[in-house]
């Protein structure tokens, strides 16, 4: 049996964004949901929240896990994440807000999460770390 991940983590960073689209909580909620439905997610709740005196952070809760984002508006930027368990286009949401939040640049990352190694003769799957070696199921600071 192959090692599989549960599913994947996109990190995105936006930068050169439009400060006042940054620092509108109804403008940040409507283009992430927007986004999560241009990725083909199903939405099941919204929150978002305003900072004084300026900022932005929220979530959609989707089907298939989340789309968050917290804003720097005095920056012009936003940091984004899409943890996904299910099919849908996290590309596709991350060029919808690359053009809504009219950013100048997009770096992402990906990062696969609940990498399951598989089960061995009397050993249940456990989870393991990129490099193949097994984590313990406790953290440890």
């Amino acid at each position: 049996m192959p090692v599989s991940p549960l599913g994947r983590h996109i990190l995105a960073e936006f930068y050169g964004c439009d400060p006042s689209v940054l620092n509108d909580p109804k403008v940040i909620e409507r283009h992430m949901r927007e986004a999560a439905r241009a990725s083909g997610a199903t939405i099941v709740k919204s929150v978002f929240h305003m900072f004084s005196p300026y900022g932005v952070s929220g979530v959609v809760v989707v089907a298939e896990s989340h789309l968050a984002v917290h804003t720097w508006p005095e920056y012009g930027y936003a940091g984004v994440d899409y943890f996904s368990c299910g099919p849908v286009d996290c590309e596709a949401a991350i060029r919808h807000l690359e053009e809504k939040f009219g950013a100048d640049s997009v770096e992402i990352r990906e990062i696969e999460r609940g990498v399951l190694a598989p089960e061995e003769e009397g050993r249940p799957a456990s989870l393991i770390a990129r490099s193949g070696e097994e984590v313990s199921s406790r953290w440890r600071g």
